[in-house]
């Protein structure tokens, strides 16, 4: 993901706090934009404000790919173009170009650019962020409090109160930083990192860095303690004796459908431009996750060509996917036409590891069906089960929940739900086999249903599913090799095997290193041995190949000049600046993930961030990158704490 320059566009001037806000919004622009080159239709032609926006911006907007449409759904009218969609709320009167993470509207100070997430105070209420004055009238009140306590009771008693939950007021905690070292001094919710200097990457770090005495707002993402879920946050900052002050609430966007309707278009508009191969590779990368919107793509056969979240459904008909509570979703969405509609269900949320309420916008273009969605959880659902519990322990708990679910609800509605994307926990999923031990369930390699497990036998020649198959009424233990989820490459995993009605219900877990952190850091040693007794060719060679995980462990290589040599989890990556990559933090605030690896040293240092997937939502991934002979070798391990 790369950041875009800010540029001058033609504009009035803007008052002083606006100003502000619109350069830290642009600050805040981490994402490419699609590729201009497009084929044009020739009888297309841009009028009235489409026209009028596209000539103060023409190579941003692009040329015409086809006519505009009134959708009398939502009142709004949309043009493609080769880079993006025009939009015109009649309802409003509001018009903007959008590349799906950037738009550009043209409002009463001329064309101003921004996130797609944010929205200018003097937008209508109907595009704004949920933000009320009411508060922004609260957030400035309680920086307003620091400050005053700042200059009645001295810093160090300010830093300790409002380091303390007892600060903590409707939602809101003050953040300090000292501006002239960048040091943390107060953040109650992230504790762990007062004291420790601003990484470089910091998403805030340019707002930290230019804000002044008048203060400013910001629109940005972050994650909302209370329900784990990435949502708009509207924070104001004001520089004060020279240590930044800041507060904010979280927001709701006014309108997620349309937010998910520019997503689905802008993937058309980089499939149009770039071609099938570029977007299929895009949207099966993490590059192309944000919290919990993603895209899933599919064939004119509804076969599966893209997922980031659930990569194991890629070659899979979307016709066979049933949802948790039994509804044919799959076949829901097959229905997709060129006009589009949408469809209601459950699914698990990448955000915060739960199944959840799901609205997808599903469109069918060139016989391809392009489709995203957003969540509506419930804020007081408890964290996942699965998260910090003991895999052995669980493993059980998960399967005598199968067995449950089977004698409470039937054979065909358990089939049915365990062999739906909504029963992974982390790495646990059932496999079930009927009494004459042929597979029925078996959501991560669905081709094995209808196959006998005592025909299964392991890379090693270990005769795994006939041990499985021996599964009494008490159960059985068996340790065997076996595709992890993450890397589908096999490793060590332990599964509990148990006969109930003559059926055999079964889970398993992949043990981990009684220290990871040790176990990786030898990884990276191992490769490092091997570069320098087979050289940087065979090296490369080596852990750009499937023979090269180690389990979950796979080896990040990086030349140089900052590029990537080897990434065999994610091969689309290799040739690319490893500086363009952001993450989030484990504080939930978006870092600059790739520069922070590409200032490592020959010491070596540990970064760690969260994962996207739905496979391990909620889990940290800590890595380890060091610099040997100008190059950066490094690998990671995962934890669910």
């Amino acid at each position: 993901m790369v950041a875009t320059q800010v540029r001058t566009l033609p504009a009035l001037r803007y008052g002083a706090m606006a100003a502000l806000a619109v350069l830290v919004a642009l600050a805040f622009t981490v994402f490419g934009s699609v590729g201009r080159a497009s084929a044009v239709q020739a009888d297309c032609e841009f009028v009235l404000g489409f026209g009028a926006l596209q000539a103060m911006a023409p190579s941003t907007v692009g040329a015409c790919v086809a006519n505009e449409q009134h959708d009398a759904s939502d009142g709004v009218t949309r043009q493609q173009t080769s880079s993006g969609v025009l939009l015109w709320d009649k309802a409003t009167n509001w018009t903007g170009f959008t590349d799906g993470y950037r738009t550009w509207v043209n409002g009463p100070t001329g064309l101003q650019e921004r996130l797609s997430i944010e929205r200018f105070d003097w937008e209508p209420a109907s595009i704004a962020l949920g933000a009320t004055a009411e508060a922004d009238a609260a957030t400035l009140a309680y920086v307003s409090a620091a400050i005053a306590a700042y200059e009645q009771d001295g810093l160090d008693a300010t830093v300790a109160h409002y380091n303390s939950e007892a600060s903590i007021e409707g939602g809101r905690s003050l953040m300090m930083v000292d501006r002239s070292s960048l040091t943390l001094l107060a953040a109650p919710i992230f504790r762990n990192l007062v004291g420790a200097t601003l990484p470089r990457g910091h998403s805030l770090l340019r707002v930290i860095q230019v804000v002044n005495e008048d203060g400013g707002w910001v629109n940005h993402l972050q994650t909302n303690p209370v329900n784990g879920q990435r949502e708009p946050r509207r924070s104001y900052f004001v520089l004060h004796d020279g240590i930044v002050f800041s507060s904010g609430h979280f927001s709701v966007r006014a309108d997620l459908a349309g937010v998910i309707r520019e997503y689905v278009s802008n993937a058309i508009g980089r499939y149009r431009t770039q071609g099938l191969d570029a977007t299929v590779d895009f949207y099966n990368s993490d590059a192309s996750v944000d919290g919990y919107l993603y895209l899933f793509l599919m064939d004119p056969d509804d076969i599966y060509l893209a997922h980031p979240i659930f990569p194991h459904l890629i070659g899979t008909d979307i016709k066979d996917v049933v949802g948790s509570n039994g509804y044919e979703l799959g076949k829901e969405i097959a229905k997709a036409t060129p006009e589009g509609h949408w469809v209601e269900y459950p699914w698990p949320n990448p955000a915060t590891g739960r199944e959840e309420p799901k609205t997808a916008w599903v469109v069918r273009h060139e016989g391809l069906i392009f489709a995203s969605g957003y969540y509506t959880p419930d804020p007081s659902a408890e964290p996942p089960a699965w998260i910090g519990a003991d895999p052995r322990e669980y493993t059980v708990e998960y399967v005598q929940q199968a067995i449950a679910r089977y004698d409470r609800d039937g054979l065909e509605s358990m089939t049915n739900f365990y062999n739906s994307t909504a029963a992974f926990e982390g790495q646990f999923y059932l496999f079930a086999m009927d009494a004459n031990d042929i597979y029925f369930v078996h959501p991560l390699f669905p081709r094995l249903i209808g196959t006998d497990i005592k025909n299964v036998v392991g890379s090693d020649g270990f005769e795994l599913g006939k041990a499985i198959a021996a599964a009494t009424e008490e159960g059985v233990w068996v340790e065997y090799l076996w595709p992890h989820p993450v890397t589908l490459q096999e490793a060590p995993k332990v599964t509990f095997a148990i006969r109930h009605d003559g059926r055999i219900f079964a889970s398993g877990y992949y043990p981990v290193a009684d220290d990871p952190a040790a176990a990786t850091m030898a990884y990276v040693q191992a490769a490092i041995d091997r570069y320098e007794r087979d050289g940087l060719e065979a090296t490369v060679a080596y852990y750009n190949s499937r023979e090269s995980f180690d389990g979950a462990s796979f080896l990040f290589l990086i030349d140089g000049n900052d590029l990537y040599l080897v990434n065999p989890l994610l091969p689309q990556r290799i040739g690319t600046d490893v500086k363009q990559l952001r993450a989030r933090g484990l504080d939930g605030m978006v870092y600059n993930y790739g520069e922070q690896i590409a200032s490592v040293t020959e010491e070596g240092g540990w970064f760690s961030n969260l994962r996207p997937s739905a496979q391990g939502s909620g889990s940290a991934t800590h890595v380890w990158a060091i610099r040997h002979d100008g190059l950066i070798f490094g690998s990671a391990y995962f934890d669910d704490e």
